[in-house]
């Protein structure tokens, strides 16, 4: 089991809260947030939360609190995952190094034209990956750990940058196929989450 590299999981998440929660976790001001926000009141007052409206009196740490706050639910509260078929899984551990396909694709990718669109793609598969780091969102109890997110149209944009053929792998690259095969799982997350109309937020389960 020490060998067993952690498993990732892409959550849809609200897309239009994602910046708001964000900075107000980030230093910015919650009360004003969540005064511009009924549903996003009423949700933490349905999970118990007695006066929502005060970060002080809100037991959660930022990584659950963010999470719990942006994720796309059912009418009924219940979390509901993106449809990726096989891509579920084999994004979720990959077969190299920290069993990150995200990571794989960052270090593996090689500008091949179009290096406008080569560089904003890489700048939003640096979000997905890297948002939280250093933020007090990124790790919490119950072994919470976001990575990043993306808004639905920052999601489009990575759709058409990864498509776009502005990329291709590093003739170094150790496995044989293996951006292709890293690609073709984050596109299956990206369409469903387009689908859907919703962000999305990395975690990574250790």
């Amino acid at each position: 089991m020490d060998t067993t590299t952690p498993f990732l999981t892409i959550d849809p998440m609200i897309s239009s809260r994602l910046s708001p929660v964000f900075n107000a976790l980030n230093g910015g001001d919650w009360n004003k947030m969540i005064d511009a926000d009924d549903d996003l009141l009423i949700r933490l007052v349905a999970q118990g939360v007695e006066n929502p409206e005060k970060r002080s009196s809100i037991p959660w740490d930022d990584a659950n609190l963010f999470f719990l706050s942006c994720l796309d639910t059912t009418q009924n509260g219940r979390s509901k995952p993106l449809e990726a078929g096989i891509s579920k899984e084999r994004f979720g551990r990959f077969p190299h190094g920290d069993g990150s396909a995200m990571n794989y694709l960052r270090e593996w990718m090689r500008e091949y034209s179009k290096p406008d669109v080569f560089a904003e793609m890489s700048d939003l598969l640096d979000c997905l990956a890297t948002r939280m780091s250093g933020t007090s969102m990124e790790n919490g109890i119950g072994r919470m750990n976001v990575l990043g997110w993306l808004e639905i149209s920052d999601i489009t944009k990575l759709r058409k940058g990864i498509t776009a053929k502005c990329w291709r792998p590093s003739a170094n690259e150790p496995l044989d196929g293996g951006c292709q095969d890293a690609a073709k799982h984050l596109l299956a997350f990206l369409r469903a989450a387009e689908k859907r109309k919703v962000g999305i937020a990395l975690r990574i389960h250790n």
